[in-house]
């Protein structure tokens, strides 16, 4: 451990002999230590530096040294804290042990007696310091395996999907290379080569969007104000031909113009896939509504229609990437199942909220809220420094493979320059 490692000690004690004595003791044996005399001084010092261990005594002018280790332990949870006194007794001892406090000394003690209490608190520190290493390590070992686990659950669905439609597009080609495909079932089979294929581009389009969706949310996206009424009306303008093929009543309300601070395409995104949805799951004749307005503060989309539902059970999966529930697969419809997945991480990214009212054969309802204005950004210096105060010091290592650390003494005897036992300066 090299010597800018070294720790910290206050030691706080109303007699000035015992501050000294505790100083002297604790330099010589490679602390960096500080004394305070009272508590206005040590909680100077406590504004001004970091300490890892701290001599409190339990007598000081106009307080206790007990009174401390609240201000240490909330600016420090890992702080070290030996009480020192002459007036011992089973209930102080209990009250400071119950506070926070590691040990305590009772006065008059010799140097000896005072390095052993101080090293076995730096070897505590150390040690605690190695567990939430170790913690740290296993969480991140087990983050690891859940992302890992994740990628190959993703790359199985991915295969799954892919599949079905290589295979009847490859037993198609094997039928036209054989000869069995008159010229007249040609162009009908063609079609169907075609339909799979945009399938295949489907699922692809959908997995880049989701990846360049959820790459997004780690980075600063640049957005500005955008028009979510003119992105509504682009996308119902474009989906509109597919509703009236169906005979769908579709209709479109829109309260004000409402804009909002985002990317233009994450907002495309949102309306797309709900609004495609709807039209996608409604039978013929069947009715798809769309509603935007806003309170000022919250931008508020509903999409609802009167297709074929959504059973209770699928509910708590309709976000998962891939998930399509069996009456969605029943209705002959094509569909990646990445849709839904998209539209929530857009909105869990603008910290907004999307909920869903459905029934079996009576509909969907789709409402989503976000804000107006993105959520402020996050410090990061201020979370470096937040992280850097949770941060343990280093440990320091004593002459010999011990730790060095920074003492701060409190005590009001000047006569006393060692703790009992001097063994000089």
């Amino acid at each position: 451990m090299s010597a800018e490692e070294k720790l910290r000690v206050l030691v706080v004690d109303d007699e000035p002999g015992m501050r000294e004595g505790c100083r002297r003791a604790l330099t010589r044996a490679g602390f960096d230590t500080d004394t305070a005399s009272d508590l206005p001084e040590a909680l100077a010092l406590l504004r001004r530096n970091t300490y890892e261990l701290f001599l409190l005594d339990v007598m000081l002018p106009g307080g206790s040294g007990l009174d401390l280790l609240d201000p240490i332990l909330s600016r420090d949870p890992d702080a070290t804290c030996i009480i020192i006194t002459g007036f011992s007794s089973i209930e102080v001892a209990v009250e400071a042990i119950r506070r926070g406090a590691y040990n305590f000394l009772s006065k008059p003690f010799t140097s000896d007696t005072l390095l052993v209490a101080v090293n076995q608190a730096v070897e505590r520190r150390r040690l605690k310091a190695i567990e939430r290493a170790s913690q740290e390590l296993e969480q991140a070992k087990e983050e690891l395996e859940r992302l890992d686990q994740v990628k190959s659950q993703l790359m199985l669905k991915v295969a799954h999907e892919l599949r079905a439609p290589v295979a009847a597009v490859q037993s198609y080609v094997n039928l036209v290379l054989a000869g069995y495909v008159s010229d007249k079932e040609l162009t009908p089979m063609l079609k169907r080569v075609q339909e799979r294929l945009q399938e295949m581009l489907d699922v692809i389009a959908d997995l880049l969007e989701l990846a360049r969706l959820k790459q997004a949310a780690q980075q600063n996206v640049p957005t500005a104000p955008v028009d979510m009424a003119q992105i509504l009306r682009e996308v119902c303008d474009l989906l509109r031909p597919q509703a009236q093929a169906k005979g769908q009543e579709f209709v479109v309300e829109v309260d004000g113009q409402p804009c909002i601070v985002a990317d233009h395409e994450h907002m495309r995104q949102i309306w797309m896939n709900l609004v495609s949805n709807a039209i996608k799951y409604t039978p013929q004749g069947g009715r798809v509504s769309v509603k935007l307005d806003s309170d000022g503060q919250m931008l508020r989309g509903t999409v609802q229609d009167s297709g074929i539902g959504i059973a209770k059970e699928d509910m708590q999966n309709l976000f998962q990437e891939f998930f399509r529930t069996e009456e969605a697969k029943a209705s002959g419809q094509m569909g990646t199942g990445l849709g839904l997945s998209i539209v929530k991480q857009v909105v869990d990214s603008y910290q907004g909220t999307i909920k869903v009212e459905s029934s079996p054969g009576r509909g969907s309802r789709f409402s989503f809220e976000l804000p107006l204005q993105p959520p402020p950004a996050p410090q990061p210096d201020a979370a470096a420094l937040k992280e850097t105060r949770r941060r343990p010091a280093p440990v320091p290592q004593a002459k010999g493979g011990r730790t060095h650390a920074r003492v701060l003494a409190l005590s009001d005897d000047p006569g006393q320059e060692e703790p009992s036992n001097p063994a000089g300066p």
